[in-house]
């Protein structure tokens, strides 16, 4: 019934938003130089995918690089075998960069 499907969907949105929360926290907990492309097919434990996308958007940001860079972060979850993105989420981190005067 429809009821039983938005049960299921909102279960899955919830367990894809959890793992996506706990990803962005153990990339928050790693060096800069460790913040690398990583797929988890499927994530160990679950019955879903996760794909960390790692993109330079300003700078050198290879290993051990001096000077200032930028890091996007996107952490995208789905089903096990599905394309469809069930959760998405963004981060940004920065290394030798001076903010203000």
């Amino acid at each position: 019934s429809q009821h039983l499907e938005s049960v299921l969907q909102s279960r899955d949105h919830t367990s894809a938003v959890n793992l996506a929360r706990l990803e962005m926290e153990k990339v928050n907990n790693l060096s800069y130089d460790n913040v690398d492309p990583v797929p988890f097919t499927p994530y160990p434990g679950y019955n879903y995918d996760i794909s960390r996308d790692v993109v330079c958007l300003q700078g050198d940001c290879a290993d051990g690089a001096p000077g200032e860079s930028l890091k996007q972060i996107t952490v995208a979850v789905r089903r096990t075998g599905s394309l469809q993105v069930l959760v998405s989420l963004v981060t940004y981190l920065a290394k030798n960069v001076t903010y203000g005067p």
